[in-house]
């Protein structure tokens, strides 16, 4: 007979409607048969939870691993804006200096040729012109700190927001009882390479 058990339970249930004793066994073997089936049925549910972590844990590494090199492409990007502003820092200031040098040649033959060239006039616009360039040179060293520093502040928010990433993984990881690598702290600690 392929269904022994049922079998067991229709005679059972026969038998417990003739008799009372009988039906204390058919509820003991229908508490039985859902203790089994009860058994195999959360194996199959652990077995499924535990696969689900393991995806889970699988993606917040590739999360972590693409936080890892968004911190290079930053710190890259940031260089290489570092690097641009200050050429075109010594650019402007190699372009000062031609046009002041130039400058003060044509002052100077102007003055030569008015007869002023030993007077105070003379001396007094020729210092007035090399004041302006002083001043000049002050505002473009001024305006080049000012484009590094908004540079600064621009990178250090970027690593904030990927630290923060890291953090929120930490978090992920917790909510779902897995140990956490500490991301967001491993993320800080590259940042400060």
């Amino acid at each position: 007979m392929p269904f022994p058990l049922l079998t067991a339970g229709i005679k059972l249930g026969i038998g417990a409607y003739k008799n009372k004793k009988a039906l204390g066994k058919l509820k003991m073997l229908g508490k039985g048969a859902s203790a089994l089936s009860g058994f195999f049925g959360s194996k199959k549910k652990r077995e499924k939870e535990s696969q689900k972590l393991k995806d889970f844990s699988g993606l917040l590494e590739q999360q972590y691993t693409s936080l890892e090199g968004t911190i290079g492409d930053v710190q890259q990007e940031f260089s290489t804006q570092r690097q641009l502003v200050g050429e075109g820092q010594n650019i402007q200031q190699q372009q000062a200096v031609m046009g002041y040098d130039m400058g003060q040649e044509q002052m100077a033959g102007q003055i030569g040729s008015t007869g002023l060239a030993g007077s105070g006039a003379g001396q007094e616009t020729m210092q007035l012109a090399q004041q302006e360039f002083a001043n000049q040179q002050m505002t473009r060293a001024l305006q080049a700190r000012e484009q590094r520093f908004s540079l600064g502040l621009r990178e250090s928010s970027r690593m904030r927001d990927i630290q923060a990433a890291g953090f929120q993984l930490d978090r992920a990881a917790a909510e779902k009882g897995l140990k956490s690598k500490n991301y967001g702290q491993s993320l800080m600690d590259m940042m400060e390479v």
